[in-house]
């Protein structure tokens, strides 16, 4: 049985009763007790009152079965138990803006237990907030709400065989502050997150403002948010123009791929270590292949993004270790295909990858 604050519960194993104050995780909460206490205690323990139901008439006793919390009593627990305050505010590790976090909730073995789902407003300003969660191809609403500046938001608690329901979907957002220089463009942002990355110890990384390891999936730059927001003067500047100013005013291109871009939908992505950091004299044989690997994830996740079909990984020919790495991620794809790259051009040093659309 899956509890919600405010719910109204006795004790199977005991006495008396009262009302779910806290979710610390799907199998243990919180009870306030009609003596004022507050008391952890596992759900398998409990069972909820309602009015009319067999179980109000037969746990009765002296526990008033029609008594309820109001609404606005039950609005201020959730608050309490939802929002948490970030521990500082300048971030080395987060953008300003809005993330999706997940949370283990065993820090040591971060790969064993349950894991809290929550967002992240890094930004000094308020942000109502809608989620959606993409189940084969519709959207269901998962949860809408207000997360104060600098605040993470609780959203669930889940098992790691739920993950999956969690890969995929849409945050929209608004941006409100009392007194804002210019206003901040709505959030609007679909996310597909590598499932493979919350199986692995390393995609769990200490996070400073939370002082907790999570994976983080970032859904907006508020640099970005702030250069795309119309105001008076750019109402009228049609998308082109405004992408265009947006893209020299953050001093990047369009998108990560588009630095390869070789054909329609096509791109040449050189791996060697000497294309990639011109000091790599000083790297470690390991720093090496993580920056080569790490390089490869991103051009490949931004290309998916951006709907290209072909992409050509130059790894040379070396030992082997580099190419093997590369074929063992991508067998983690299921919508990709590989083969050797054109041997008249590349020898045995590329691979070719093509990637197929639903």
């Amino acid at each position: 049985m899956k509890f919600q604050i405010g719910d109204k519960v006795k004790f199977l194993n005991d006495v008396g009763g009262g009302f779910v104050s806290k979710i610390e995780t799907p199998s243990l909460v919180y009870v306030k007790t009609t003596d004022g206490f507050e008391i952890p205690i596992s759900t398998s323990e409990l069972i909820r009152i309602e009015p009319k139901n067999t179980s109000a008439h037969f746990f009765d006793e002296n526990f008033d079965s029609h008594e309820k919390l109001s609404t606005e009593e039950i609005q201020e627990l959730e608050s309490d138990n939802k929002i948490t305050s970030l521990l500082h505010k300048n971030s080395k590790v987060l953008k300003e803006g809005i993330s999706i976090a997940f949370i283990p909730q065993d820090q040591i073995r971060t790969l064993f237990g349950l894991i809290d789902v929550v967002l992240i407003n890094n930004s000094a300003f308020d942000v109502l907030f809608a989620l959606f969660l993409k189940n084969e191809e519709k959207f269901g609403g998962q949860e809408y709400d207000a997360i104060e500046p600098y605040s993470a938001y609780f959203i669930d608690s889940i098992d790691r065989d739920e993950l999956t329901d969690w890969l995929e979907g849409n945050v929209q957002a608004i941006f409100y502050g009392r007194s804002m220089n210019k206003l901040i463009s709505p959030l609007n942002e679909f996310f597909k997150i590598k499932g493979s990355k919350l199986y692995q110890e390393n995609g769990y990384k200490e996070i400073d403002v939370l002082e907790k390891k999570a994976f983080i999936h970032q859904l907006s730059d508020l640099k970005y948010q702030t250069l795309i927001s119309k105001t008076e003067q750019t109402a009228n500047i049609n998308s082109a123009e405004l992408g265009r100013d947006i893209e020299k005013a953050l001093g990047i291109k369009k998108s990560l791929i588009e630095n390869h871009k070789i054909g329609l939908l096509e791109a040449e992505i050189d791996l060697h270590i000497s294309a990639l950091n011109p000091d790599y004299q000083n790297l470690e044989k390991h720093e090496i292949m993580q920056a080569q690997l790490d390089y490869f994830e991103k051009t490949l996740e931004d290309a998916m993004i951006h709907q290209y079909q072909k992409l050509i990984y130059i790894h040379g020919i070396g030992n082997g270790s580099l190419k093997n790495e590369l074929r063992k991620i991508l067998r983690t794809y299921p919508d990709i295909q590989t083969k050797e790259a054109a041997f008249n051009r590349y020898g045995y040093g590329a691979i070719e990858v093509h990637i197929h659309y639903r």
